[in-house]
């Protein structure tokens, strides 16, 4: 190799290097994830670490799901250099069947990896080829899991309302509903739901003395076989 050459090459891998090493870099603690084997049904969930280890702010600008079935929100799109926050991938198996594989893209600034893909994977077993008590069972549904209300002021209680459905056959128990902080107060109108009929379950949330970016959650717990937990993720941002 001519002298021309080598330093040709050594420049233009300085200025690789160079170019990583000024802006934001982003690392996921996983690539892939198997949800195992799964009932029909089943909505199974994930948390990925989101990482940068650049020298200037990450900015998280969209995370797009290659299914409907895949829900992915990170809890923060800002991150400054050496800062993590928490991708949650939620996939839920309702009209699934056999081994799934989908795809999770988390778009960013970092120039050398702008589109960082995840894969998570799952085999689904048919509902209706196990046993009775699964096939007779309640079937818990909720019209979203996820809200996000925006920017709002400090001290404003903001409401939400979720219908739960039984799209089973037994009647669905609700046990308990529990929120993660004071701040948030859920009331459920039905404990017990027939077959095919629906309750409300009204939120308020208290951003009182709250600034920044937060995440509250909500747990329904049931006497659904395949998914007896049920998360619901609020998400806003006080100024």
């Amino acid at each position: 190799m001519s002298l021309i050459k080598y330093f040709l090459l050594s420049f233009i891998l300085m200025s690789s290097l160079s170019a990583q090493a000024v802006g934001p870099v982003i690392t996921v603690d996983e690539k892939e994830y198997d949800f195992g084997t799964i009932i029909e049904g089943a909505i199974v969930s994930h948390e990925f670490y989101i990482t940068n280890e650049g020298i200037k702010d990450l900015h998280i600008i969209k995370v797009a799901a290659s299914c409907g079935c895949t829900v992915a929100k990170p809890a923060e799109d800002k991150l400054e250099p050496g800062e993590s926050t928490v991708l949650k991938v939620t996939f839920n198996s309702a009209h699934k069947k056999g081994n799934r594989k989908n795809y999770v893209t988390i778009y960013t600034n970092d120039k050398s990896n702008e589109r960082f893909k995840i894969v998570t994977t799952a085999k689904v077993l048919d509902r209706n080829e196990q046993p009775d008590e699964i096939k007779n069972a309640s079937i818990i549904s909720l019209s979203k899991r996820t809200h996000d209300f925006g920017r709002v002021k400090e001290g404003k209680v903001l409401e939400l309302d979720i219908i739960v459905r039984n799209n089973g056959k037994s009647d669905l128990k609700i046990e308990k509903v529990n929120a993660s902080c004071g701040c948030t107060a859920a009331l459920l109108s039905e404990k017990l739901i027939k077959s095919g009929k629906s309750g409300n379950l009204h939120v308020e949330f208290d951003t009182s003395n709250m600034v920044g970016k937060k995440t509250r959650t909500i747990s329904i717990r049931s006497n659904d076989p395949i998914n007896p937990r049920m998360l619901i993720t609020l998400f806003v941002n006080v100024e």
